[in-house]
């Protein structure tokens, strides 16, 4: 099936290599779990009258039945070895692939930071766990990840989980889950699929009966607007959790920005979140080289 995301490389193994442009890998060596028939095929629902995000068009793509990682390497002049995995947002239908993907690896890339960006499968297949496969999807996209570890000359102590909204969900029940979400299909299945620190951006919702929220946590970074609905209450009421639990963990609370801004900035103050992120690395020590 083609897909409207180009394509640099899909392999599963390489030899080291300094990355000039993004690789992407599928996720799975053939079907992936909990998949019931065929997806229509993968494309990008905006159209010429869709919403734009600071005056600018956004890519929502939907109908994703074969998930990838894609990996953007740091400069080597700048390359901290620490490493994020990136879970676009779009409320389990869609993947705001650019605003909360491509872009946000340009901008980790930018502070040393390498970026993976996944290409999780929407639209939700379980109607009562809208977040399973894409939490599947990511458990499997960390595995990965710190599987290639040498091979991508990245920390495999030093990797993340960032996500936004649906993303943002997905990053939490991630870090948090007591099991995988799926049996093991191969070797790689044996690596650890728990990021060291995680980054759930204006997210919110319940955290499933399969997770857990104890000392054994990583370090957590939250943001959110007040005005975002009632997700504010809900990110406020996980952060107590996680500091009543001995979790490190930052939240800020933005009056005002509403939802799916992105790192595209405005006069809104909310959009310089990015900035209270970089401190927060810089304070766990993974920004130095």
């Amino acid at each position: 099936m083609k897909t409207l995301i180009g394509i640099s490389l899909v392999i599963f193994g390489f030899a080291p290599m300094l990355l000039a442009k993004p690789v992407t890998w599928n996720l799975w060596p053939g079907e992936a779990p909990s998949e019931k028939g065929e997806i229509p095929p993968e494309y990008d629902k905006t159209g010429p009258d869709g919403n734009l995000v600071a005056g600018k068009r956004v890519i929502r793509l939907t109908n994703v039945s074969i998930p990838t990682m894609t990996f953007y390497k740091a400069r080597p002049a700048k390359n901290t070895g620490t490493t994020i995995v990136i879970a676009p947002g779009g409320g389990f239908n869609i993947l705001a692939y650019d605003l909360e993907g491509t872009e946000v690896a340009e901008w980790l890339n930018s502070i040393g930071v390498n970026a993976a960006v996944l290409k999780y499968r929407v639209p939700a297949r379980d109607p009562e766990k809208r977040w399973l496969v894409a939490v599947q999807d990511a458990q499997r996209a960390m595995s990965m990840i710190r599987s290639k570890a040498g091979r991508l000359d990245i920390d495999p102590d030093k990797i993340g989980l960032m996500g936004f909204s649906a993303g943002a969900s997905t990053a939490s029940i991630t870090t948090l889950a007591n099991h995988r979400f799926y049996d093991p299909v191969d070797k790689m299945d044996n690596v650890d699929f728990r990021p060291n620190f995680a980054m759930p951006i204006y997210g919110g919702g319940i955290i499933p009966d399969e997770c857990t929220i104890n000392e054994n946590a990583p370090p957590f970074f939250l943001t959110i607007a007040h005005d975002d609905k009632d997700r504010s209450i809900d990110v406020a009421e996980f952060y107590v959790a996680l500091k009543k639990a001995g979790v490190s963990a930052e939240l800020h609370i933005y009056e005002r920005g509403g939802h799916g801004y992105g790192l595209r900035r405005t006069e809104v103050p909310v959009t310089s979140w990015s900035d209270r992120l970089k401190d927060w690395l810089q304070q766990l020590g993974l920004l130095e080289q």
